[in-house]
């Protein structure tokens, strides 16, 4: 009788890719730029501007459309396996750990690059070039 080659079919889940990491890094940016929002609206309810109202309404619009976003990105990242598991934010930047099929992986992101990317998303939901001034 020949020998017979026992086949295991049991498939390994495809290995994290760029677009795995890229939507890990868009929901802590998006996180990033909703802190960011939250902040400054209370810092604007509590100044003494002649119409605080319209700015915080502004940012309101601003935060209800970065939580769509956010939202739909989460939903992105179940759909594909990715479970974010831990978060640390300190002077240095952000370390994200997170899980990606089974794989255990970490994202960092610098401070000064964080600030960078969260300046430039709050200037595209607000309408601003950053970069001029």
């Amino acid at each position: 009788m020949p020998s017979q080659k026992i086949l295991n079919h049991k498939s390994k889940a495809p290995l994290p890719s760029e677009e795995d990491t890229g939507l890990v890094k868009m929901c802590v940016l998006l996180t990033l730029v909703l802190d960011v929002l939250e902040r400054d609206i209370h810092i604007i309810n509590t100044s003494p501007l002649k119409m605080p109202d319209l700015y915080v309404r502004s940012l309101t619009g601003v935060q209800q459309r970065v939580a769509v976003q956010l939202a739909e990105t989460k939903a992105r990242m179940k759909t594909l396996g990715i479970k974010i598991y831990s978060e640390i934010r300190n002077h240095e930047g952000v370390e994200v750990l997170y899980v990606c099929r089974g794989y255990q992986r970490r994202f960092f992101m610098l401070s000064s690059f964080a600030r960078s990317e969260v300046r430039r998303k709050l200037g595209h939901y607000l309408g601003i070039d950053p970069t001029q001034d």
